[in-house]
């Protein structure tokens, strides 16, 4: 069987080939990452990228930000789920992408689930960026639209013995705090607010999470110009997320999402006093229309 080989910008790709099946990976330092475990090379690959920015330029994390009002932020973490890709041809037929959910993190480093502060040092997952993902076996044709999701649908936000994609347990509670008793996280950032003309005293350090099947938020975008998926062939398609705008119409000051017993003693966790979670769902539900809302083609 012929050996083919896909080349993304800045990304290691391999195929490899036996009499079975064909695998194209994604190579990271820390581990490999299957694309598709049954990629077929008869069909395509987009490479799907999420430029965290605010102001127009580049989220850098620690880094202090002004909002039109005067308010200070600066960010420690950025997290969600995007899931159920779909590609639509300009005739409107849609092309839905099976087992398409992946993790997207800009984060510092963490600590995994389990780690108290006697043994924190020893237990940490190191500071991570991934904001480009493949989506492998994409149908030969032209496309015009790509949609997708925040959040995991309701079928595997339910139920966690089943996986797709990247779903999976192990996943999504690997790192201390990231996860729900019952269902997924969907979107998470982490960071400091500083209001207008405050001093170092009046910093308060907050979480906004959101999650539950009411806020699973589809995001639909028309394409600058059509791609043409053939056989073997890498598209990317770039797009941007005003991070700051997620907060919209939301006072930090004022978010009394309530920290959950064991917080406290969560090294990730414990600086942390205002919140955003569960426990407050207008402001979650804000926050995911703010989501949908910031994601647009770069």
């Amino acid at each position: 069987m012929k050996k083919q080989s896909v080349f993304l910008t800045a990304l290691a790709v391999i195929l490899f080939t036996s009499c079975e099946k064909e695998v194209i990976k994604e190579i990271e330092i820390e581990k490999t990452v299957y694309v598709n475990e049954d990629f077929d090379p008869e069909k395509s690959v987009v490479n799907l990228t999420f430029n965290h920015q605010i102001n127009n330029t580049t989220l850098e994390l620690g880094k202090n930000y002004t909002d039109d009002a005067g308010n200070t932020y600066a960010f420690d973490e950025i997290r969600y789920w995007v899931s159920n890709v779909t590609l639509i041809k300009p005739t409107g037929e849609a092309v839905a992408i099976p087992n398409s959910y992946y993790l997207v993190e800009k984060r510092e480093a963490l600590y995994f689930h389990g780690v108290n502060a006697s043994n924190s040092e020893a237990h940490v997952a190191p500071a991570k960026t991934r904001e480009s993902v493949l989506i492998g076996n994409v149908p030969t044709g032209e496309y015009s639209k790509i949609k997708f999701a925040i959040g995991v649908d309701p079928t595997y936000n339910d139920n966690f013995a089943i996986t797709a994609g990247e779903l999976n347990i192990n996943q999504m509670s690997q790192v201390a705090s990231w996860a729900w008793n019952t269902s997924y996280i969907f979107f998470r950032t982490k960071g400091t607010f500083l209001p207008k003309g405050g001093t170092i005293a009046d910093a308060l350090n907050f979480v906004t999470e959101t999650g539950g099947n009411n806020l699973y938020r589809e995001v639909e975008l028309t394409l600058p110009s059509k791609i043409s998926a053939t056989a073997g062939s890498t598209n990317e398609i770039s797009l941007s997320v005003n991070v700051l705008s997620t907060l919209k119409g939301l006072n930090v000051a004022e978010f009394t999402g309530q920290k959950a017993a064991g917080w406290s003693a969560d090294p990730n966790l414990a600086k942390y006093t205002k919140f955003v979670n569960a426990s407050t769902v207008d402001d979650m539900t804000t926050i995911s229309d703010n989501v949908k809302a910031a994601i647009q083609l770069k």
